[in-house]
């Protein structure tokens, strides 16, 4: 009995101590409340501005071989932040610029091929092939992501066709140059 008695008596003690302790991390705040004015406040929760994220997301992945890879995220206002990854001639991380016009146009093509029908994914299933991805911020401000390795459709394949020419020339891909 007394040992019964002693261990209630040590484990109330013990959390007594390590209560109070513990407390000061959890996560309270004191909020004050303020009484209703007459004017009418309409506060909104700050979203990240539209011109602070990519429109536009054009990635190359490798293969076995010398595939170029390399991945763009271009702006509305025509920033791209590049980086690239194997076998072309700028590696790494770069700040790159195109006019806001050919950004318009992209996007502008995007919706005359229907992006917006396009497969989630063309492939034949082989891992060898390198693949491209384009990912497309829609009006509605969700993301369209479309992965083409091989057995895409007609449309799909000249869509991807021009974006790989218009970024292959900025990232100077084949000898190209800026």
């Amino acid at each position: 009995m007394r040992l019964l008695s002693l261990l209630l008596l040590l484990g109330f003690f013990s959390f007594s101590f390590v209560l109070p302790a513990n407390a000061q991390y959890a996560p309270t705040k004191k909020v004050k409340v303020k009484k209703a004015s007459k004017k009418t406040v309409t506060t909104t929760k700050a979203a990240t501005p539209t011109a602070a994220r990519p429109v536009l997301t054009f990635e190359r992945t490798p293969c076995y071989g010398f595939c170029p890879a390399y991945i763009m995220e271009v702006y509305a206002d025509g920033r791209v932040a590049y980086e690239g990854r194997h076998s072309v001639p700028m590696m790494g991380k770069h700040e790159l610029k195109m006019p806001a016009a050919a950004v318009a146009d992209m996007l502008r093509q995007a919706r005359e091929a229907r992006f917006e029908t396009f497969e989630k994914n063309y492939s034949s299933g082989a891992t060898d092939l390198p693949s491209t991805i384009v990912t497309i911020r829609q009006p509605d401000g969700t993301l369209k992501k479309v992965t083409v390795e091989a057995n895409a459709p007609e449309n799909v394949k000249s869509y991807f066709t021009y974006l790989t020419t218009q970024f292959d020339q900025l990232a100077q891909v084949n000898g190209l140059e800026k």
